[in-house]
């Protein structure tokens, strides 16, 4: 199994309802290809967690960075993934669990958009600290 940490700044306005649009079709189409993470969108960037299959995740990865509503900054990937982070969730639209805090997801899109935007690599030791932070999330996220 592999997993996949990707931040992108959306091309055109998303409001409300397209959001909600991107994640209920999203959730299904994941679903059937056994695809689970989550999806987050502030200050018109996207950050996207998935977990899944490898060849689906490769091919999901390639989909994604050919969509024309948004431009892919940054992503990393490790494989070899033994448990699911969500496994429940088909494609979350975080922002409906109303965090009161939205601190790691706002640390992992700064870190992410700071090497995406300049054009650096992420270093294996700062990929490490942000899958970490996804592993806080995913704890975070079963408490609510």
């Amino acid at each position: 199994m592999k997993c996949v940490l990707y931040i992108s700044k959306a091309l055109k306005p998303f409001n409300t309802n397209d959001l909600s649009k991107l994640s209920t079709t999203s959730t299904i189409n994941n679903q059937t290809k056994g695809i689970t993470g989550y999806l987050y969108f502030d200050n018109n960037r996207f950050l996207q967690y998935m977990e899944g299959d490898e060849t689906t995740i490769n091919e999901m990865v390639d989909k994604i960075s050919h969509d024309k509503r948004h431009e892919l900054l940054s992503l990393i990937e490790k494989q070899n993934l033994t448990d699911r982070r969500f496994p429940d969730w088909g494609m979350k639209n975080i922002a409906e669990l109303m965090f009161s805090n939205s601190t790691i997801e706002t640390t992992i899109i700064q870190t992410m958009s700071i090497f995406g935007e300049n054009h650096l690599n992420i270093s294996q030791s700062t990929q490490n600290d942000l899958f970490k932070l996804m592993d806080d999330l995913s704890e975070t996220s079963q408490k609510v």
